[in-house]
């Protein structure tokens, strides 16, 4: 049985459907590749929230899952000292590391 990977990113209203789409794409296409089981994209709609990034962070726990792929590092904040942070309380939270189809 593949390991599962979960897909977080931002999906501002300013960005069109299909470009979204295409995203969620290249990111099962990338878990695939990698041979994990793409289970679900969590989508954080609002500039500042972090809902979507704790609902990632219990399902991740719930299902014992240790891999998150996102689209870049900036999908988690385009602030230095909060992506750290966020990539610190997926490891130390749900014991997750970060991956991206670019490997930045």
């Amino acid at each position: 049985m593949k390991p599962l990977m979960y897909g977080y990113m931002r999906a501002p209203d300013d960005v069109p459907d299909d470009e979204l789409d295409r995203t969620v794409d290249e990111m099962q296409r990338f878990a695939e590749t990698e041979g994990y089981c793409y289970a679900a994209t969590f989508f954080e709609y609002q500039d500042g929230s972090r809902a979507a990034f704790d609902e990632l962070i219990q399902e991740l726990k719930r299902a014992e899952s240790r891999h998150v792929v996102v689209p870049s590092l900036e999908h988690l904040s385009s602030h230095r000292l909060l992506l750290y942070s966020m990539v610190e309380r997926l490891e130390i939270d749900a014991n997750a590391h970060v991956l991206t189809p670019s490997g930045a």
